[in-house]
């Protein structure tokens, strides 16, 4: 698993304290956005919760962990974020569609890449090993051997359905579903 080197702001005690100047505060959410979504990338987070704490990480099909208790503490400094503040800070990721609420507001999906992104992914990949008009499932694309060199490789499953939904508005995907109206297969053309 690759590793993240933590910003230097990360050791310094009022990043963990929301600051009521609203410039500063802009800064400082600006600069957690960046974190949550470096470290995510790195450590292939799918889904975050409000108390940092990883939910969904690695490829689907590995039990992959991260030793890191929460993200949103900082053991060396004695110091945490209140979950109302993370709330704000998942709020504003949001919005901005570097995230998306799971069930409830208390976890997100993290898009260290944007839907557009993986899609792109995933149609250059099957237009490059000749699958365009075949019908695949989703775990050839997620967890396949032909797809084990990917960046998407390992894709969460609710990620990759946004990333082929994408597809299948630029009409070059067909979503087949069965009796239960789950994918069971895509055809990228």
């Amino acid at each position: 698993m690759p590793n993240y080197t933590f910003p230097q702001i990360y050791n310094f005690p009022p990043f963990f304290t929301r600051q009521p100047n609203e410039q500063t505060w802009h800064a400082q959410r600006s600069s957690w956005i960046q974190l949550i979504l470096g470290y995510s990338r790195a450590n292939r987070v799918w889904i975050l919760n409000n108390k940092g704490q990883v939910l969904s990480q690695g490829n689907v099909d590995e039990g992959a962990t991260i030793t890191k208790e929460s993200l949103f503490a900082n053991d060396r400094i004695q110091r945490s974020l209140s979950i109302e503040t993370v709330d704000e800070i998942f709020s504003e990721m949001v919005k901005s569609e570097d995230a998306f609420y799971n069930d409830n507001h208390s976890s997100v999906f993290v898009n260290f890449y944007r839907p557009e992104d993986w899609a792109a992914m995933v149609l250059e990949w099957v237009e490059s090993t000749g699958q365009s008009g075949g019908v695949l499932t989703m775990y050839e694309i997620a967890n396949g051997e032909l797809s084990a060199s990917q960046e998407f490789h390992g894709i969460h499953p609710v990620i990759l359905e946004k990333a082929l939904n994408v597809l299948v508005k630029r009409s070059r995907a067909q979503l087949l579903k069965d009796q239960d109206n789950r994918i069971a297969g895509v055809k990228i053309v």
